[in-house]
């Protein structure tokens, strides 16, 4: 009897451990990145708008591994310097994959070192710090 309850104890375990590891592979996944922004004496905010574009359009449209990236802006209370990015991924592979794609596309946007150390020298100084963070889609949670 106690070799039974064992083994259904382990299958149980199993059992739900595996329907973790599933569901945590299973999309949609999406990153949550919040950036400390700050405008500094050698920038504007209109430089920074243009440059977030600019990256946008270059690297995030074209990454055929983002299904879709939401920025937001920090609108009311005593910290208004939060610039929160949240990009939806089909899955958690393709986060990776994405990774991988970006650098490409930094390559093919600035192909000389050159430009490109110019372009993220202007871009990096509105960065002061930042947090990352991975969620999983709840689609029992989902409006369609």
């Amino acid at each position: 009897m106690k070799t039974t309850k064992l083994h259904v104890a382990i299958f149980l375990f199993i059992v739900c451990f595996a329907w973790q590891i599933n569901y945590a592979q299973e999309g949609p996944v999406y990153t949550v990145t919040t950036w400390k922004v700050s405008i500094p004496e050698n920038g504007s905010n209109a430089e920074f708008i243009s440059l977030l574009q600019e990256f946008h359009k270059k690297i995030v449209v074209p990454n055929n591994k983002i299904v879709s990236e939401r920025a937001l802006r920090h609108l009311s209370g005593s910290d208004s310097r939060d610039l929160t990015f949240i990009t939806e991924y089909a899955s958690w592979n393709d986060i990776d994959a994405a990774g991988t794609i970006q650098g490409e596309l930094i390559e093919k946007a600035w192909p000389d070192e050159t430009s490109r150390k110019e372009f993220f020298k202007k871009f990096n100084k509105y960065f002061l710090m930042h947090t990352d963070e991975i969620y999983s889609g709840m689609p029992e949670m989902s409006k369609s």
